[in-house]
């Protein structure tokens, strides 16, 4: 299945690329589940207006006071995944955004929290980079029929 970003996501996603500037520091590589380039089966699907992400992990692998990374990548095929954003999570809080154009650039762009940078304003705003993010599970982006897809995300 192949599933075209409509204007309205890559507007958004645009926008939040853009808040997510350039900054100094970053994402420990050594942290946990921060090193992902694609996405693990067990990854699950968050719906936009145009499409779907999948994020890892899902809630249930994360706790209130959780270090460590999700990742989020654009659903454009099934093995058409390109790399989103990184959030780094300290102690269940958002440390580092890094964020790509979703369409497999590498340009990263970065917010260091807390940020006085004008381009990181409203980015703790974005309920992509809460740390409660519910998701379906992964096979909901090819069989949305199936009953888990009709349960409330977790």
């Amino acid at each position: 299945m192949n599933i075209r970003l409509p204007i309205l996501l890559v507007t958004g996603l645009t926008a939040l690329s853009a808040a997510v500037a350039a900054a100094p520091g970053g994402i420990p590589a050594d942290a946990r589940h921060c090193a992902l380039q694609a996405p693990p089966p067990e990854a699950g699907a968050y719906v936009t207006p145009g499409g779907f992400l999948l994020a890892f992990p899902r809630n249930s692998g994360v706790g209130r006071d959780y270090t460590g990374c999700r990742t989020l990548w654009v659903v454009q095929g099934p093995d058409d995944t390109p790399l989103l954003m990184r959030l780094y999570f300290r102690g269940g809080r958002l440390a580092v955004a890094e964020a790509q154009d979703g369409r497999g650039g590498r340009e990263v762009r970065r917010c260091v929290l807390p940020s006085t940078d004008r381009a990181c304003a409203g980015l703790q705003d974005n309920p992509l980079v809460a740390l409660d993010l519910p998701t379906w599970p992964r096979v909901c982006t090819e069989q949305p029929d199936l009953p888990a897809c009709a349960q409330d995300p977790e």
